[in-house]
């Protein structure tokens, strides 16, 4: 079964925050991590809608049966999943305390899809059953877009493909929810604000950079820009660090995003290579320079194996 091109929705809900200038027209540390932890917030928040949009559309095929409506559920699921990698650069906290790559989109095992749309039980297969019951490989939106390709749809198939877009809808929905809400400790948000919060957003940025493992590089490449350069530009780290070093930061970022393709398209195995040559190079400068510009304290993170997609 084939991947979709796709046509990326305008995001909504973003907030485009510049960061002001400080005493002797710099910046402070304590306002370039509110921004970047309100970027983050806000681009969670934006795929909330996006998600359900996309269980609305598999429900709403699911009930009409009509190849029209499948073929536009495909599309919209499509448009959920690109645009969850488009937070990989958010990856962090919530997003690995509950695993949530491997609930939303991991690499699908079409095999396995199969086998278990086959199998007699269980008799309806919901999200609770593949959150539980499943490996990460069988659910969520790469098993849904799977499953879409094969219309007609019958009725397990469709129980299966609702099932795989409420679990990533409910898994971003929490995600997002925890970036914002306090309840018995400080929302995300706050503690990325929080003294230290640059230490985590640079760690998860250097374990991005060396993850090669995705078909969504136009994607991930665009979260690292966010993160990097800010909603408009002329924010994010790089305003923190001198004008030499911003530049070839801007460089090394339109280098790798080149040759990682459009947002809206998987990537090939072609720009694959270029994009591990693009990343090592800004990830060796980010690891470097930008470290020791902002004292970053570089750690190991637990979110190696949670970065597949």
């Amino acid at each position: 079964m084939t991947r979709r091109e796709i046509r990326r929705p305008i995001a909504i809900g973003v907030t485009v925050l510049l960061i002001a200038a400080g005493c002797a027209g710099g910046v402070s540390r304590e306002e370039t991590t509110a921004a970047i932890a309100q970027l983050g917030a806000d681009d969670m928040a934006a795929l909330v809608p996006v998600s359900r949009e996309a269980t609305d559309a598999v429900t709403d095929a699911c009930a009409s049966g009509q190849p029209g409506d499948v073929e536009a559920a495909a599309d919209q699921v499509a448009v959920a999943q690109t645009r969850w990698h488009e937070t990989e650069a958010w990856w962090m906290g919530p997003a690995t305390d509950l695993r949530a790559n491997a609930l939303v989109d991991w690499p699908v095992n079409t095999d396995d899809v199969d086998e278990l749309l086959a199998a007699a039980e269980p008799v309806t297969i919901d999200a609770d059953y593949l959150a539980e019951f499943v490996g990460a490989d069988t659910r969520g939106y790469g098993a849904a877009a799977y499953l879409l390709d094969g219309a007609p749809l019958d009725d397990r198939a469709c129980d299966y493909a609702t099932a795989a877009t409420v679990l990533a809808a409910s898994t971003i929905d929490e995600v997002a929810s925890a970036w914002t809400e306090s309840t018995d400790a400080a929302s995300y948000q706050e503690q990325l604000t929080a003294t230290g919060g640059l230490d985590a957003v640079v760690n998860h940025l250097l374990t991005l950079l060396s993850s090669r493992e995705s078909a969504h590089l136009g994607a991930r490449s665009a979260s690292i820009e966010r993160v990097l350069f800010g909603a408009d530009g002329d924010s994010g780290l790089a305003v923190m660090v001198d004008d030499d070093l911003a530049a070839r930061l801007r460089v090394e970022a339109d280098r790798m995003v080149a040759v990682a393709g459009p947002v809206e398209q998987p990537s090939v195995e072609q720009q694959s290579a270029g994009f591990e040559e693009a990343a090592e190079a800004l990830r060796a400068t980010v690891a470097t320079e930008v470290v020791a510009k902002l004292g970053i304290k570089v750690t190991f993170s637990d979110a190696d194996g949670d970065s597949a997609g």
